[in-house]
């Protein structure tokens, strides 16, 4: 089946990210190294329009468009960082289906999800997603400071449900400041997400996604 072409806008605008750009927070909260997901203090979240329950550590605070554009002037000092991130942000938004969106300040990381038009992920999908993420990510790292190395690239369908996970490892060198991007496409019970984690660690944010309902 050929990709909605909503997922190839998706693809050129996800692989910018100001967290590369943001110095971790002092105050470094645990969930980061969980390796049991019963023993974290976490929350579910209702996305009501969606009818989809997620699950996140309770530092993890639900922003609106424009507190969270407020969030980013407070943060990011870099002009052209900041129009970068401010137009994916925008992009993001204007996709169809809708756009939730999560920071936890106690080390800048940033969640999103996005759920779109329904679409099975076949292997051979996951394929071609990860050779336009890799294409744009070439681009990006020609406009910016930004050198992408990825960590992992996983497809899986059991099923019920198909997930294409993949994690890239972001440096901004001449900053000597690094982050993670953490991206799952998701198709399960008539619906597709895409998420996006983006922290300044790499996360086994697989134990989250199992509390995950669509």
């Amino acid at each position: 089946m050929v990709l909605r072409k909503s997922i190839i806008i998706i693809l050129s605008i996800l692989f910018v990210s100001l967290t590369a750009c943001l110095e971790v927070a002092k105050d470094i909260y645990d969930w980061t190294k969980i390796n049991d997901i019963e023993s974290i203090d976490g929350q579910t979240h209702y996305l009501g329009d969606d009818g989809i329950k997620i699950f996140l550590p309770k530092t993890f605070k639900k922003y609106s468009s424009i507190d969270y554009l407020k969030l980013l002037d407070s943060l990011v000092t870099n002009s052209k960082d900041l129009e970068l991130e401010r137009t994916r942000f925008r992009n993001l938004r204007e996709l169809e289906g809708n756009h939730y969106v999560f920071f936890d300040n106690t080390v800048n990381a940033t969640y999103t999800i996005n759920t779109i038009p329904y679409q099975p992920i076949s292997r051979q999908d996951a394929k071609f997603i990860l050779g336009i993420i890799r294409q744009n990510q070439e681009l990006v790292s020609e406009k910016t400071d930004l050198n992408y190395t990825k960590i992992t690239a996983k497809h899986n369908d059991n099923g019920k449900a198909q997930v294409f996970k993949a994690i890239f490892k972001l440096e901004n060198l001449k900053l000597n400041l690094q982050a993670f991007q953490h991206v799952y496409f998701i198709s399960s019970n008539n619906k597709t997400v895409i998420i996006n984690l983006t922290a300044p660690f790499e996360i086994n944010f697989d134990l989250f996604l199992e509390k995950m309902i669509l």
